[in-house]
């Protein structure tokens, strides 16, 4: 295997420039040339852009939400201000865009695009990395037909857009792109293993802190950090390897720990009114349940971001009776003891997870003259036809898991037995994402209740993407193995068929 990849390098390295070229050209086109794509706030922007020092141009709520994305922000004259208790990958990610848009403009305006450059770089090397590392293992020509998929479906407009907004999907979906590609080279002792383990470390940190339900993900990154020091014989990268995955583990921690309680109650108030409530039959008893009073089951349907509420959502009331009275376990708790709503909630989250684009949110400029909340169809071919080609039932997706999974444990035992060692731990990588799918089917509705329940599962759709395409990656790799062998033994029909047999190769 080290001989091919050895040969491969320059031809696969040719092959990821190429796919990077196209990759650039698509979000180039989307994202800076007229008219902009991006993504319409739906009311998480105020708390991601106030601390920074952001404020909106425009007035109106119909103008600020879900219609249409809105590119520029004013900047206030002493933007980082103090009180924030929380500081996220994505707020690192604003502040540093930020300051480069002040850097180069000093406008006190702040454009969208500027944060939408630093994603795409991340995202593109990703994409390279990506490419290279399954042309090395590949004939070109099944190589090429990767990285065009890779294109495709990573390059998508329903995962682009998201890089001309605030949200914190974009931050989570190129450091976790950035993340696994790297994973796939750190057992390969080379001379640049401690630049890119160190490099990992950073983009496996950024990814945890992105978003508060990523932090689960990031202690299976720092478990795998753990087991890939034990691959390394030099005890300086041994100690790398375990410091680094101490690093991931804290900022894991401390990413869920230091949540502050706007963002709590935010998840709490959707778990209610758009979780348990939502298709109940005896509302009142549900929250009876909850240890909450049944008064509360006029609040269902109802969501945090509401213009017209019954309730205010931070009233003193509510403080005192509703988010103080339950937690998270109440929540699983229920969800336990009442498997058939568990069902139906994990029915109900699959039914949506293969919409990448949210249906609520709006993807152009307001001046475009576009009607509201429209949605583009650039470059959205696996976006638009994804939802179609697999079914939005939980019992597919228990099938999907059963054929990956399947696939990854005979390819391990064959690993094993032939002392592969940086295979098997490849192979326990490409675990990993779907490990974090299931969390984000378990967190949408936990979490959220169907609340923007598209958007909630953006990191299931990223991840199912991934083992898609390693699936698919793998079958054309194969493919071409078993032509290449009846070519060979057309030309050779001297030699006995079983001679060719028991060829193996490690899915990139």
């Amino acid at each position: 295997m080290h001989g091919r990849l050895k040969n491969n390098v320059k031809p696969a390295s040719i092959i990821a420039a190429v796919a990077v070229l196209a990759a650039a050209l698509v979000v180039i086109v989307a994202l800076f040339v007229k008219p902009y794509l991006g993504m319409a706030d739906n009311g998480d922007f105020f708390r991601e852009i106030h601390n920074p020092g952001l404020y909106y141009l425009n007035d109106t709520y119909e103008d600020r939400h879900f219609g249409y994305f809105n590119r520029e922000y004013g900047i206030r004259e002493y933007p980082y201000e103090a009180g924030a208790t929380f500081i996220s990958s994505l707020s690192l990610f604003i502040r540093g865009a930020i300051g480069l848009d002040l850097l180069f403009t000093g406008d006190n305006r702040f454009d969208l695009r500027v944060l939408a450059v630093i994603y795409t770089l991340m995202f593109l090397a990703a994409i390279y990395l990506i490419v290279r590392q399954a042309a090395e293992r590949m004939p070109a020509l099944a190589a090429c037909g990767a990285a065009a998929l890779a294109i495709v479906f990573f390059a998508d407009s329903g995962y682009i857009a998201y890089f001309n907004s605030f949200y914190g999907e974009p931050a989570s979906y190129v450091a976790l792109l950035l993340t696994m590609a790297l994973l796939m080279r750190l057992p390969d002792l080379e001379k640049g293993s401690v630049r890119l383990l160190v490099t990992w470390v950073v983009a496996a940190s950024l990814f945890a802190a992105a978003k508060q339900q990523n932090a689960p993900s990031g202690l299976l990154l720092a478990l795998l950090g753990v087991r890939l020091a034990f691959l390394y014989r030099p005890v300086r990268m041994r100690r790398l390897a375990l410091g680094g995955s101490v690093v991931i583990a804290l900022v894991s921690i401390l990413t869920y720990v230091l949540m502050t309680d706007d963002i709590k109650h935010i998840n709490q108030y959707h778990a209610v009114t758009r979780g348990i409530l939502e298709g109940s039959l005896n509302p009142e008893r549900d929250l009876e349940e909850l240890g909450l009073d049944p008064k509360f089951s006029v609040l269902a349907g109802t969501t945090y971001y509401d213009k017209y509420k019954l309730e205010p959502v931070e009233s003193e009331l509510m403080q005192e009776e509703f988010y103080s009275k339950f937690g998270y376990l109440s929540i699983m708790r229920y969800y336990v003891l009442h498997a058939d709503r568990a069902l139906q909630k994990l029915n109900q989250a699959a039914s949506q997870a293969y919409y990448i684009r949210p249906q609520a949110m709006g993807n152009y400029e307001q001046s475009v003259g576009k009607e509201f909340g429209a949605k583009t169809s650039y470059f959205s071919f696996w976006s638009s036809i994804k939802p179609h080609l697999f079914p939005g039932s939980f019992r597919f997706i228990v099938l999907f898991y059963f054929i990956f999974y399947g696939g990854l444990v005979y390819h391990y035992v064959a690993a094993w037995r032939g002392g592969r060692t940086g295979d098997r731990f490849r192979l326990e990588a490409l675990a990993l994402p779907g490990l974090i799918g299931l969390s984000q089917l378990g967190v949408s509705f936990l979490g959220a209740g169907d609340a923007d329940l598209a958007k909630h599962l953006f990191l299931y759709d990223v991840c199912f993407d991934l083992m898609f395409g390693i699936m698919v990656v793998y079958a054309l790799n194969s493919l071409n193995l078993k032509l290449k062998l009846r070519r060979k033994a057309g030309n050779q029909p001297w030699k006995s068929k079983s001679s060719t047999s028991g060829s193996s190769s490690l899915p990139s």
